[in-house]
């Protein structure tokens, strides 16, 4: 049977909203009421070549939280060799913020940029020094 959008069968749960804001820290995590229905994901993150061929993805259970994604990225590049000269990502600020406070920035940095789009760039505050940089 197809699923049509917007169409929910009595015997499936409720549809969860997106709780985590987008470009903020992840949010504390809730308990479920029941364990009668299977675990879902928070989301997939691809990881995709200029030209939109998909390299890598994962699943992400809980949130796409800038540890996970720097995980994620050390796993798709484990060597100096592979790394990608730019990583273009919504979260890059919250990606950058990361790694300079765990340290993998020092690793990182020898070949590689974290760059966002032009909407997320002029909606970011200009009292942040490192992301403008």
């Amino acid at each position: 049977m197809l699923q049509r959008p917007g169409k929910r069968l009595p015997w499936e749960p409720a549809a969860q909203s997106n709780t985590q804001p987008h470009d903020e820290p992840m949010p504390e995590v809730q308990r479920k009421s029941n364990y009668f229905t299977p675990n879902r994901f928070y989301c997939t993150e691809t990881l995709c070549a200029p030209c939109g061929v998909v390299i890598a993805w994962a699943k992400f259970a809980k949130a796409e939280s800038p540890t996970n994604i720097l995980e994620f990225l050390a796993s798709v590049y484990p060597t100096e060799e592979s790394w990608p000269a730019y990583i273009c990502i919504d979260k890059a600020s919250l990606v950058m913020h990361t790694s300079v406070s765990n340290g993998s920035w020092e690793i990182w940095q020898k070949t590689s940029r974290f760059i966002v789009d032009s909407y997320h760039y002029t909606t970011h505050s200009v009292d942040d020094y490192l992301c403008t940089k």
